[in-house]
């Protein structure tokens, strides 16, 4: 039995395909509109294949990497290494190299380039949103409208993960 991760969209809908036949198979997932952990479903295809599909609710595909990066912590000027662990359009996961005093709701200035083949130099304000001993998960600073260098971040991860979600389908269809 095979497995595939999938996302909730904003109609409180799954759609997904059957790896053997390429079936697409729509569910309705309103009853689980609060859900807030991931859900495991097991499904049988008309054509007799079996699978399991991983269900979460989240705004944007993460892409899971390893890049690193350094950080600045603006309150108090902590500065130090990281490991980016995952990277979406909304924000991302990274490893601290050495235990750090951060509180969720902190703002920290993230440098780190994208293993894209231009190498891309990202520089973000995040905000942390979770803390699990060195794990910290970030959401991006709204983007200043009027800066043409945040709209190039922007546009750099959007590109990046767009392009590794495109190679995901394609290496499963072979």
């Amino acid at each position: 039995m095979s497995e595939q991760k999938i996302f909730i969209n904003n109609d409180n809908a799954i759609t997904f395909e059957c790896l053997k036949c390429k079936k697409k198979i729509a569910m309705d997932f309103s009853k689980y509109t609060d859900m807030d952990e991931i859900l495991m479903l097991e499904y049988r295809c008309k054509c007799g294949y079996s699978a399991s599909v991983l269900v979460e609710r989240r705004k944007f595909h993460r892409k899971e990497v390893s890049l690193s990066g350094k950080y600045i912590l603006c309150r108090g000027k902590i500065k130090g290494s990281m490991t980016l662990k995952d990277l979406s359009r909304g924000g991302l996961k990274f490893e601290l190299e050495a235990e750090r005093d951060m509180k969720i709701g902190d703002k920290v200035f993230v440098v780190f380039r994208l293993d894209d083949g231009l190498n891309t130099l990202i520089k973000k304000d995040v905000f942390i949103r979770s803390v699990s001993n060195l794990n910290i998960g970030a959401e991006f600073c709204m983007r200043n409208p009027r800066s043409p260098v945040d709209a190039i971040y922007d546009r750099a991860i959007t590109h990046y993960i767009l392009n590794a979600q495109l190679l995901e389908r394609s290496l499963r269809r072979e």
